[in-house]
């Protein structure tokens, strides 16, 4: 786990296509607004992740907790799910915003997805009873623009004393959490 380099966008480009996807978070993270995080295992990318600093994406969740982040764009490789790579990646970004003093970290998940609700509950994450619509465009397999909307509850988990992202994740609030992984539909990229 750890934060996008040049080095890893072009490894990402040419391994895992995903049109435009990469880019955009790169540039993203080009400005200080979201951290971009990868999963690697034996040089192929696996999982990726943003932080986004300023705040959660859904209206309702941010006026509401105003001083939390949200871990959002998560995303792992259908070959490589129920692998604890979605968990380690959580991992990280909860000891990165807990390494900046962040105390709570939100993560959405839609309606529907009862496997990515049970993951991030039993990683300590809690309903809110926050909900937001989330209307976005993406592209297919083929290149061609889709638009696709959802309804996402926003979950909380207060960080306590999450060890940094450098420790690998051996001490602290935080760490040693299952080894099974889904995410929710809404952080499915490519």
């Amino acid at each position: 786990m750890r934060t996008v380099t040049a080095e890893d966008l072009a490894a990402l480009r040419c391994l895992w296509p995903a049109h435009d996807v990469w880019d955009g978070h790169a540039a993203r993270a080009a400005t200080g607004e979201v951290s971009f995080l990868a999963a690697w295992l034996g040089g192929e990318p696996v999982g990726v992740a943003l932080v986004q600093w300023k705040g959660c994406a859904g209206t309702a969740a941010r006026s509401a907790l105003p001083d939390a982040v949200e871990i959002n764009h998560l995303h792992v490789r259908d070959s490589h799910r129920g692998q604890g790579i979605g968990t380690g990646l959580i991992g990280h970004a909860e000891r990165l915003a807990s390494s900046r003093g962040v105390a709570r970290v939100v993560l959405a998940v839609e309606d529907d997805n009862d496997a990515a609700r049970g993951l991030y509950l039993r990683l300590g994450y809690r309903p809110t009873g926050l909900f937001d619509e989330c209307v976005y465009s993406y592209r297919d397999d083929h290149g061609v623009e889709r638009w696709a909307s959802e309804r996402s509850e926003s979950l909380i988990k207060d960080l306590g004393s999450v060890s940094s992202p450098d420790s690998g994740g051996r001490a602290g609030v935080g760490n040693g959490y299952p080894g099974t992984t889904m995410t929710g539909r809404r952080n499915q990229e490519p």
